[in-house]
């Protein structure tokens, strides 16, 4: 089963933390989002950074609540292992299962980590809380940074979702909230070539099993309709909640896939990637995905590509009011240059994050807390 979000609401006292080898900072210009901790002298080794975090974890809780994220820089971190044991020193219970769209493969020589994306490099990835999508999201998600960026781009930039819900468009708020989504995902067994951009991976990939009954059994824990196609095709179904609530502060937060999982998503992201970074190829990619997103919207269902988003209703979604929310995220985008060693310690409850494109080398890897249900969905079982 899942956690219940309610038994991680807390009254305690503020910790206060052991300073003695690390100084606690925010970015020069006052944004809060993410808080800084550094090494002080030579306390920058890996056994020291878990001592500390094992010593100081409900402190952090605290400051990530606060904040949003904390990013840990300028420690040792050289392997998937090093950045595995220090994020178990501040939470044990770390999960393999990932029901998310994006490829990733596991580190050599760790249970917990994974690379953050397979995607090629000039892909973004748009803003999102992860598997916000499913009924039960994990509470946190931890990034390292093995290799740092040698290009432009590449940042993994970040975004308060509190913030969206509360700069949106008023009516087009009341209209999701009341509305609620509906999400439709469609899976070949593999991933080839012949199939669909949009099908990132085959069911195969994101079950981590090929026998149909397994699958069936887990969509049914995770309250998901399921259907079967022509050459083992699978069709996945279900129904949330646009909006919601902190577990911890009682924010009403922005919280769904429906910017990512729309086919408006990526040619109107590419536009934006070119504004910011410039560049020849990115204007290239706007117009390529442009005129790909007008040929299949004339040609094709969109309910049988790899991923949709339409309300609960059926209806489909406004892509003016697709542009507003995006316009509303983008207006909120925290951008932090990567370092090598830096983990980035996410609540994401209420954090999103995305991927800029970039060229030349970088290696960011990934690990998240168990799942938790969603208040929306504990209400159901309620």
């Amino acid at each position: 089963g899942y956690l219940n979000m309610s038994t991680i609401r807390t009254n305690e006292v503020e910790a206060v933390p052991d300073l003695e080898g690390v100084c606690v900072k925010i970015r020069e210009d006052g944004e809060s989002l993410p808080l800084f901790i550094e090494p002080k002298g030579d306390k920058d080794s890996v056994e020291y950074l878990k001592r500390w975090v094992g010593e100081n974890k409900k402190w952090l809780k605290e400051k990530i609540v606060q904040h949003g994220a904390v990013m840990i820089s300028g420690f040792d971190i050289k392997e998937g292992i090093d950045f595995q044991e220090v994020v178990q020193q501040y939470e044990p219970k770390l999960s393999d299962a990932y029901r998310g769209t994006s490829p990733r493969k596991l580190i050599p020589g760790t249970q917990y980590v994974f690379s953050a994306s397979e995607l090629p490099r000039f892909y973004p990835i748009p803003q999102h809380i992860e598997m916000s999508f499913l009924p039960a999201p994990p509470r946190q998600l931890f990034f390292c940074c093995l290799d740092e960026p040698t290009s432009a781009g590449g940042e993994t930039c970040l975004c308060d979702f509190k913030k969206v819900y509360d700069q949106m468009d008023p009516d087009v708020r009341q209209k999701f909230e009341d509305k609620g989504l509906m999400y439709i995902r469609n899976y070949h067994r593999k991933k080839t070539l012949f199939t669909d951009p949009t099908m990132l991976k085959g069911w195969e990939d994101v079950f981590a099993t090929a026998d149909k009954a397994e699958v069936e059994e887990d969509c049914q824990i995770s309250g998901i309709e399921y259907s079967w196609g022509n050459k083992d095709k699978l069709r996945l179904i279900n129904k949330a909640a646009a909006v919601e609530t902190h577990p911890v502060t009682g924010d009403k937060i922005w919280f769904n896939h429906a910017n990512i999982y729309h086919r408006s998503n990526l040619h109107d992201e590419l536009h934006r990637v070119y504004k910011r970074l410039g560049g020849v190829t990115y204007w290239v990619l706007s117009w390529m995905t442009y005129l790909m997103y007008l040929i299949l919207a004339v040609f094709t269902n969109s309910w049988n590509g790899g991923f949709h988003t339409v309300h609960k209703d059926g209806t489909e979604l406004d892509t003016k009011e697709l542009h507003h929310i995006r316009d509303t995220i983008w207006k909120n985008l925290v951008f932090n240059r990567w370092k090598k060693g830096d983990i980035l310690l996410i609540d994401n409850m209420r954090i999103s994050h995305g991927r800029q494109p970039f060229t030349g080398k970088r290696k960011v890897v990934v690990s998240w807390t168990e799942p938790i249900l969603k208040p929306s969905e504990q209400e159901k079982a309620d």
